[in-house]
């Protein structure tokens, strides 16, 4: 006679993970009952962490579609691997899934470097940690100025990330201050001033003020990026995309590589088209302004290319700050 298989520790609270295995359309062993076969996706240690939890620390997994099951397990398994007994805060998850997107179109991934996972340890630990705060400790982190270890506290991570920031923040303001005098630094070249666009204004961002201006009103990383704009090939442009005068994006565009003319010996610069698009806190655009944008992008390939041959082909040329409108 079979013996009858023991209820689930806390099963009742866990009918949401039932559902979002069934949404994933996670394949099951059937010779199991499914909140049995569901548990077996995980490691003991996982699962006990799993049922010590609320489903509202999981949310931003569930919610966002370009996640799976496997983020899920994955993230639970690190979180036991580095000590956790619940899960962190929805919120702290929800900043790390954000910022894992390299580029709008590329797929996200959750929290699993050590770093990341001891940034939730020590913030878990203080608590009253803002999403701010965190942002600030990761781009320090991310510009490789620090290190941090479970042994530390949150404020003392947050000093030193303030500390960096101030240093940072000077070099901008003396920046700024060059750019107001004579001998103003030259900024990036561009084959456009500020266009008019389907009701948005899209403005170049011509110099490194201009990228920490943006970065700061629309609390992402950017200026970390302005290395992209110097570079030889494949070079990035950014801009800031408005409505009604106020920020709403900001646009990428990068060059492509070189390629074959088809008219005469010698390459042809890369096309220019569209490579990332954030609105605030890094979050994504909606498909109607991406669509957008992407015309802005092949637009501006035109312009390029109709550049006079005697301007240079590895920069951009800076023209009037004219409206255009295509």
């Amino acid at each position: 006679m079979t013996k009858p298989v023991a209820p689930l520790p806390a099963a009742d609270k866990m009918h949401w993970l039932l559902r979002y295995a069934k949404r994933c359309q996670v394949k099951l062993d059937s010779s199991e009952l499914t909140a049995h076969a569901i548990k077996h996706k995980f490691t003991p240690a996982a699962w006990r962490m799993l049922c010590r939890s609320s489903r509202e620390s999981f949310i931003p997994i569930l919610r966002n579609r370009r996640l799976a099951f496997d983020s899920l397990v994955h993230y639970a398994q690190r979180l036991v691997e580095h000590g956790f007994q619940r899960a962190p805060e929805p919120e702290f998850l929800g900043y790390f899934i954000q910022s894992s997107y390299l580029f709008f179109d590329r797929m996200p991934g959750v929290p699993h470097k050590a770093d990341e996972m001891t940034l939730l340890r020590l913030a878990t630990r203080c608590g009253g940690v803002s999403r701010a705060q965190l942002r600030r400790v990761g781009e320090w982190l991310d510009w490789g100025q620090g290190s941090v270890t479970t042994h530390m506290t949150w404020r003392t991570v947050l000093r030193r990330a303030d500390e960096w920031y101030r240093r940072q923040q000077a070099v901008i303001e003396q920046a700024r201050t060059s750019c107001t005098s004579a001998q103003a630094p030259k900024g990036w070249d561009f084959a456009c001033g500020p266009v008019a666009l389907d009701g948005y204004d899209i403005i170049p961002l011509v110099n490194d003020v201009d990228l920490w201006d943006e970065g700061q009103a629309m609390s992402s990383c950017l200026y970390k990026l302005r290395g992209l704009c110097k570079r030889a090939t494949e070079p990035s442009r950014f801009f800031s995309v408005r409505k009604n005068g106020l920020r709403c994006a900001t646009l990428e565009l990068v060059q492509g590589k070189p390629y074959e003319s088809q008219h005469g010996l010698g390459l042809m610069d890369g096309r220019w088209q569209l490579q990332d698009c954030r609105l605030s806190h890094n979050r994504l655009p909606l498909e109607e302004l991406l669509t957008i944008l992407d015309a802005f992008g092949r637009n501006y390939d035109t312009l390029f290319h109709q550049l006079p041959e005697a301007a240079p082909r590895t920069a951009l040329v800076q023209q009037d700050r004219l409206l255009f409108v295509f």
